[in-house]
């Protein structure tokens, strides 16, 4: 880590003029570090040396001053729901880290509540944005992909998630892929009576990638699909349900879930019942959240990776800022099958 003794001149705001001086490197190279560009490379230690003297002298973007020299604002709209999940949390936390030390602030929408809400996307353009991403955003991405060009021509647009459209830039997510690893996981352990648990409340309980995945490779396997329905992830929701199946001798050999939280939920009501996790009872989650890792029995996850589509999401937008014209990027990322305990050969 770097120490800089800086010496601010005069009593206003420090300029990047005094972070140049202070760091005793180029105007233009800190320019190009503190606006978070990554088409100039720029060494890890010079960035360091850049960001520490920000740091140091109190430094704060003029994003007035900015607006009106160059058009842009320095806000990035992040449209996503809003609904407590611990998978959204990472991303949020991940784009967060990924703009530490970059002059840009990012304004949080629930565009999905909003777009239900009214139908409309006005709302959410209130607030002045030099860009747009969208995350796993299943109401709204491909409408505002249709409408863009007419409500906001100027605004750059990258989706990413699960759901994404191909009229723009998007990093895309295979879930569907990810499904069918999992699915071929839990036949291979001899199992054949499988179960996808879902919350009623969701459009995913019977589409989408993970159910799509689910239903094709149960029927391919001369399996007839079962539903464990929810009304939501609540513990006392899915003990009352698995509770029911467990009374009734009717659970299933393993259980498909829509998401970790719901695999973690199942797994400690399934054991408070007497049922053995990976021997009685498999279990598969999606996201790849950590707590999957360190559960009492340790949970086989399909992991998604949303760091590195936080990064090329973020690459993305900052080359359709530059070049507004420049041809959309396009990429679907492969999420990873991580084998634990929950899912054990019987």
């Amino acid at each position: 880590m770097y120490s800089t003794r800086v010496h601010h001149r005069g009593t206003g705001r420090p300029t990047r003029d005094d972070v140049a001086r202070a760091a005793q490197i180029s105007g233009a190279t800190v320019s190009r570090v503190l606006s978070g560009r990554t088409d100039v490379t720029v060494l890890p230690e010079t960035r360091a040396k850049v960001l520490e003297a920000a740091r140091a002298l109190g430094y704060m973007p003029n994003t007035a001053a900015r607006a009106l020299t160059s058009g842009r604002t320095g806000i990035i709209g992040l449209w996503m729901s809003l609904a407590y999940s611990r998978y959204r949390g990472q991303v949020l936390d991940s784009m967060r880290t990924l703009l530490q030390g970059v002059e840009v602030t990012t304004s949080v929408t629930d565009i999905d509540e909003e777009y239900h809400f009214a139908h409309t996307f006005e709302r959410a353009l209130r607030v002045p944005i030099d860009g747009i991403i969208a995350f796993d955003t299943s109401a709204s991405v491909d409408a505002f992909a249709r409408e863009s060009d007419i409500l906001a021509p100027s605004v750059p647009f990258v989706s990413m998630g699960a759901y994404w459209s191909s009229k723009k830039s998007y990093v895309g997510v295979d879930l569907r892929k990810g499904t069918d690893e999992a699915m071929a996981h839990l036949f291979s352990t001899g199992r054949k009576k499988i179960a996808y648990l879902a919350p009623t409340s969701s459009d995913l309980l019977d589409s989408g990638p993970r159910f799509e995945g689910y239903d094709y490779a149960m029927k391919s396997e001369g399996q007839t699909p079962r539903i464990i329905r929810v009304e939501t992830f609540a513990y006392k929701q899915i003990k009352e349900v698995l509770g029911d199946l467990v009374q009734a001798k009717s659970l299933p050999e393993a259980i498909l879930c829509l998401n970790d939280e719901a695999a973690l939920a199942a797994s400690q009501v399934l054991q408070g019942f007497g049922v053995k996790v990976g021997s009685d009872v498999a279990i598969v989650g999606f996201d790849g959240i950590e707590e999957t890792e360190y559960a009492p029995v340790p949970i086989t996850t399909v992991c998604q990776p949303y760091e590195e589509m936080c990064k090329l999401a973020w690459d993305f937008l900052q080359s359709q800022i530059t070049e507004p014209s420049a041809v959309p990027k396009q990429q679907v990322l492969v999420p990873r099958l991580i084998i634990r305990e929950s899912s054990g050969t019987v």
